[in-house]
């Protein structure tokens, strides 16, 4: 890898041994499986400057003294009332400059930085509330549904306790649109097992019931991207994986730097190619599921937080 890295011997996860050289290794190692997920997306990077049992925080502006080979993508943010230069990361030197900025973790858009407001992905995010709930049985859940509705799906880790759940699309729908599918898909899964399941965002309205997490299509949302280690005690990574294996119980704690390097990577093997939700929003309305924006910040029921869209009003 290219470029010079300071102070190689600091050690970022203390429980492993694992160094900034161990970093700056695996993201070489991995870059030909994490580069495609990251390939003309805004970044924001998560960094551990004194390693996981220190303060982490989130980087989003890439400083002017980013290295030429990490473009920045300049956009205004609201949350922020200024221009942000997001990085966007192409190339093996790219993922050194990661390495010597610290950042354990890389938190890629869902859209591309050539048509920002078109994502590519829809993501379902499951996050168990406690380590009792059968996250594996949600995700299949999740799949079996947008199956029914004639979609595929991809899963991998969360690189912790979760699993993610995503669906390639075309780039052809705005951000409230896909919103609104994500939360109709959701409700739909939930609704079948509302014991279990929740849309509810607020911790106080979940009833200890595993979130499906539907809001991840906004603008400028992120997860962790697959193949990012974590900023976890054991170095662990957001994996992708078969749905054999999510059926088989994989132990995500299993699944660290560098090992999991010697899995194969089931995306590549059976990539998924963009797909179109029109038929799936019409199987949703068949089953009396409507398309409706929320806030994420509202209850999903509060009449006053809803308004109702039509994937195709918006779609090109």
């Amino acid at each position: 890898m290219a470029g010079r890295l300071t102070h190689p011997d600091k050690v970022l996860w203390p429980e492993r041994g694992l160094t900034k050289a161990d970093l700056a290794s695996y993201y070489e190692a991995a870059a030909d499986r994490l580069l495609p997920n990251l390939a003309g997306r805004p970044v924001t990077l998560k960094r551990f400057n004194a390693g996981v049992d220190g303060e982490g925080f989130f980087q989003k502006n890439a400083p002017a003294s980013t290295p030429p080979s990490v473009r920045r993508f300049e956009t205004w943010t609201e949350t922020s009332r200024r221009t942000v230069a997001y990085a966007v990361i192409a190339d093996v030197e790219g993922l050194r400059w990661c390495a010597q900025s610290n950042a354990l973790e890389l938190h890629p858009w869902f859209s591309r930085a050539d048509r920002p407001e078109r994502p590519d992905l829809c993501a379902f995010d499951l996050d168990p509330s406690s380590p009792d709930q059968d996250v594996g049985a949600a995700a299949c859940d999740v799949r079996d549904t947008l199956g029914e509705l004639g979609l595929a799906t991809l899963v991998k880790t969360s690189g912790k306790r979760g699993l993610h759940v995503y669906v390639p699309i075309e780039r052809r729908y705005g951000i409230d649109e896909l919103r609104a599918f994500t939360l109709a898909v959701a409700r739909l899964v939930a609704s079948r097992r509302p014991g279990h399941y929740t849309v509810e965002m607020r911790k106080a309205d979940r009833g200890g019931r595993l979130l499906i997490d539907w809001s991840r299509a906004g603008g400028a949302q992120t997860l962790v991207a697959a193949w990012s280690p974590r900023a976890t005690a054991t170095a662990t990574v957001s994996t992708p994986l078969s749905w054999d294996e999510v059926e088989a119980g994989v132990d995500p704690a299993s699944l660290t730097v560098p090992g999991v390097l010697e899995r194969p990577d089931p995306w590549a093997e059976r990539p998924i190619p963009p797909q179109r939700l029109d038929h799936a929003t019409a199987a949703l309305r068949e089953q009396g599921v409507e398309l409706e924006v929320v806030s994420p910040r509202a209850r999903t029921s509060a009449p006053r937080t809803r308004r109702r869209v039509d994937l195709g009003e918006d779609a090109r």
